[in-house]
């Protein structure tokens, strides 16, 4: 059985992601967290037997740049996308009126800080955690005066009083998933294509490249730059298009012979 990482502990909104996954894929897997996406990234890389799902961007915090560097200076490469809706829960010992402290992840504190503020006052001390799951292990050590924010599940599953659900200031929220492997997986029809570049360090460079994306009416649905950590000043560009890479060989040919460093990072179906 193959074994399929995903960013722990247990009850963090990528192991929502990863049973998605797990229920698309037409083979068995074990799913095991592991406590940093660096770390799956080289597990993964090391092992070709063995897939993970990893956090690539949310739709309010934008790139998530340790997946967005392992996928650079590894191996692997994507072998499809899904997005898990974002619905954090505050749950707790006691009643509402009672808490005095919030533990939670810095993100998720932040996409809840209309809620905090409407329904706590000035007081309310704010703790960090590094996982919104560690949070709700957090409390359980804690009196009623203690809450945390979390994916409604596994509050449940600790047998805490929910006490409001979906209290996200964006109820939009979104975070989008790539699972990754060493291996070519052929799981579906690929619909989307994503590439790694970095252009010649001169006036206009990057424009003749996004010239190519036009010539072959490419729809260049994200576009993120990265220090290449090589030159200072110098930039890698992260670009994803809706097509599959059966259809767009010719662009990616001319797009290749058009920079300085080009890498395919994988074409792959939405879940």
């Amino acid at each position: 059985m193959k074994k399929l990482y995903f960013l722990g502990p247990k009850g963090t909104y990528s192991e929502l992601g990863a049973n998605k996954i797990k229920n698309f894929l037409n083979f068995d897997v074990e799913l095991i967290p592991i406590s940093t996406i660096a770390k799956i990234a080289d597990m993964v890389n090391s092992n070709s037997d063995t897939l993970a799902i990893l956090p690539i961007e949310n739709s309010l915090e934008g790139i998530v740049r340790p997946t967005i560097d392992s996928l650079l200076c590894n191996d692997i490469k994507i072998q499809a996308q899904l997005e898990v809706v974002i619905r954090h829960c505050l749950f707790s010992k006691g009643k509402k009126e009672n808490i005095k402290h919030i533990i939670s992840h810095p993100q998720a504190i932040a996409q809840c800080s209309k809620y905090i503020l409407n329904n706590f006052d000035e007081n309310i001390e704010l703790i960090n955690s590094y996982s919104t799951a560690q949070a709700i292990s957090d409390i359980l050590d804690k009196d009623d005066t203690y809450g945390a924010i979390s994916a409604c599940d596994i509050g449940i599953k600790s047998h805490l009083n929910l006490l409001d659900e979906n209290i996200g200031d964006n109820k939009d929220n979104k975070t989008r998933f790539v699972l990754i492997s060493k291996n070519d997986l052929n799981l579906a029809q690929k619909t989307r294509t994503s590439i790694v570049f970095n252009t010649k360090n001169e006036s206009g460079a990057l424009l003749e490249i996004l010239k190519i994306f036009k010539k072959y009416d490419l729809n260049l649905v994200y576009l993120e730059s990265r220090p290449s950590k090589k030159v200072f000043g110098e930039y890698n560009f992260f670009a994803d298009i809706d097509k599959g890479s059966d259809l767009i060989e010719s662009a990616l040919n001319e797009i290749k012979s058009s920079c300085n460093f080009y890498k395919f990072l994988g074409s792959y179906p939405s879940v």
